[in-house]
């Protein structure tokens, strides 16, 4: 009996230690992340900083590579497994020979509308006006033309693009309170100061984000590597389960929502920190994260003037939905 003992004694702490038992270490899930400060992360710093995916099981090791560039260099030499960033940044990398990326879910975009002088209705109405962008070829500028064609207008025909030094939106909006231009897209904060100042009550939102089916940047789509998807599938679904968890708390906690937001770099303005918080928990971060079609095709156009070969890509190449309908079904994603 006692050299049993003595023999558990040795054996057990062994088990233990190289994880044979339930409730041993997991195995480490890199996640790379960038831009670090966008809203539509919200259900991810959720469930990060909430300890979600600790709960689920999960060892996960974050990073924030600090730059674009310094993010593709990252995706090509295969850093990380799960990629929190924009789609033109995973088409990108799998046109130009990274490891191949798969986008399994999105929690949002950066929220816009076209704003345009009162006295306009319809997009007929802009033929012959000026419309604010930025400088040619910018993403502000491409998203301008884009609405433009969605709306039925030719961007290079029936009206004039005026470009702004900045790319900010706040820039272009005040191009439409000075009466430089007739309409231009603006974001949230954008709106937030025109309507904080009474001057939205002067314009018009001819269409937003979701009636042109622009859904643009916010560095929410969850791309993995088909590696990684391959072989630890189980792990990949207990980390999209987290994401559900985030998104149903992000949704119930104000409290702990606003902090995040005021996080962002908005901490001096309050009443701009709970209209943000609000505007994305209604508008824009979705009940359940599903790769958005729509917001990869935008990533492919993107991408196809300085990489024409992105053209050959389409969304279906790089999108699978099938985790998420799984969980789903689960019940693991139905908070």
């Amino acid at each position: 009996m006692r050299a049993w003992k003595l023999h558990l004694s040795i054996v057990l702490p062994l088990i233990l230690s190289v994880g044979l038992v339930p409730g041993a270490r997991a195995e480490n899930i890199r996640v790379l992340y960038f831009p670090p400060w966008n809203i539509s992360k919200l259900p991810l710093y959720f469930a990060r900083d909430t300890g979600i995916f600790e709960k689920n099981g999960l060892n996960i090791s974050w990073k924030d590579p600090g730059s674009n560039d310094k993010l593709l260099t990252a995706m090509k030499n295969g850093d990380g497994d799960i990629y929190v960033v924009s789609s033109n940044q995973v088409v990108r990398n799998n046109i130009t020979g990274g490891p191949v990326l798969i986008i399994v879910g999105n929690t949002g975009y950066n929220y816009s509308v076209f704003l345009v002088e009162a006295a306009i209705r319809q997009p007929e109405d802009l033929k012959g006006k000026k419309i604010g962008t930025a400088e040619a070829g910018s993403t502000p500028d491409l998203l301008t033309r884009l609405a433009l064609r969605r709306l039925g207008l030719d961007p290079d025909r029936d009206v004039t693009l005026v470009q702004f030094d900045e790319d900010r939106s706040v820039d272009r909006a005040g191009g439409l309170l000075s009466g430089r231009v007739a309409g231009s897209l603006v974001t949230a904060e954008a709106m937030y100061e025109l309507e904080k100042t009474g001057d939205a009550k002067k314009f018009h939102i001819l269409a937003d984000h979701k009636q042109l089916n622009i859904y643009a940047g916010g560095g929410a789509d969850y791309a993995m590597s088909a590696a990684f998807l391959k072989s630890r599938r189980p792990d990949a679904k207990t980390f999209l389960t987290g994401i559900c968890e985030g998104i149903a708390q992000a949704k119930k906690d104000k409290v702990k929502a606003l902090e995040f937001v005021a996080k962002t770099g908005r901490k001096n303005d309050p009443e701009l920190v709970e209209y943000l918080r609000r505007l994305y928990i209604e508008e824009v971060i979705p009940s359940r994260p599903y790769a958005k079609i729509a917001s990869v095709e935008l990533g492919i156009q993107m991408v196809a003037p300085s990489i024409p070969a992105a053209r050959k890509l389409t969304p279906q190449d790089i999108i699978d939905t099938t985790l998420v309908q799984e969980l789903e079904k689960e019940g693991r994603c139905n908070f």
